[in-house]
């Protein structure tokens, strides 16, 4: 079993393996395990959410017949593949992986040795590229007022400093590092809590990015569709924000759009809408 931290971790040599990742189980997660071709996928449910997004990717890879399961939020942490594997227990599990014999409740441990007996069997690459499947959108509301929209947080570049940034990735700490909590400076940034979570693990981005001066803040699961930036920027509403992203008016119960509005002097109203 190849345990990384984030599905974005994913390489040419882990075709045919079964793969566990820290991240969440969203549409675009089963789309980028096929692209490369694993032979199984354990994710992490990261507490369902809104319209159950963060176990659709298990349906993605069960149209491809590849067997999948998401490790329940309230027994792992998310981002960590390691405790995933040592006391998670399984929330969902796709036919391919039930018809192996892992159910709902079955520990992750054990899911993992059954799914290992897949390696080599892999599924005929997809085709698609990362930038494909994890959306970017970037749009200006004016001198200096940039918006950027990323589905997952691992497309965050140095480019990005002093935007505002709107992802679909949870607010954990992908394989529990520091060093991987954003790679810009921007204004704010918004991710998902998860659940929040067995050790509060959803957002535990938040008060590592404020000790590196970045104001971040999550909205919450049941508000915004995991892995999809546009519903963030959309449907979320603020559930939870570092000190320095309260300085900026992110109060848990504000909505993103008029946090955005907020921050940039302009009505919610006047925004572009996503189409254009």
């Amino acid at each position: 079993m190849i345990t990384l931290g984030s599905v974005t971790d994913l390489r040419p040599e882990h075709a045919g393996r079964a793969v566990l990742v820290g991240s969440h189980g969203g549409h675009a997660t089963g789309e980028y395990a096929l692209a490369f071709a694993i032979a199984s996928l354990i994710c992490h449910d990261a507490g369902i959410g809104l319209e159950e997004a963060g176990v659709e990717g298990l349906t993605v890879l069960a149209n491809q017949s590849v067997p999948a399961i998401a490790i329940d939020y309230r027994s792992a942490r998310i981002g960590d593949a390691q405790d995933m594997l040592a006391r998670g227990r399984v929330s969902r599990a796709n036919a391919p992986a039930v018809a192996l014999g892992i159910f709902p409740g079955s520990r992750a441990a054990d899911a993992a040795a059954l799914l290992s007996d897949r390696v080599g069997q892999a599924t005929a690459l997809s085709g698609a590229t990362g930038d494909a499947i994890f959306r970017r959108r970037e749009c200006s509301l004016g001198p200096g007022r940039r918006l950027v929209f990323l589905d997952s947080a691992s497309s965050i570049t140095p480019f990005d400093n002093g935007a505002i940034i709107v992802t679909g990735s949870h607010g954990g700490l992908p394989a529990g590092a520091a060093d991987r909590a954003i790679k810009a400076r921007p204004l704010i940034a918004i991710f998902n809590d998860a659940g929040v979570g067995i050790d509060t693990a959803g957002i535990a981005r938040l008060p590592v990015l404020d000790r590196q001066g970045v104001a971040a803040a999550c909205v919450k699961a049941a508000s915004a569709r995991i892995g999809d930036a546009r519903s963030t920027y959309e449907t979320g509403i603020v559930s939870f924000a570092n000190e320095k992203a309260l300085a900026l008016g992110a109060q848990p119960g504000t909505r993103i759009r008029h946090l955005i509005g907020s921050l940039t002097g302009i009505a919610a109203d006047q925004f572009p809408t996503w189409d254009t």
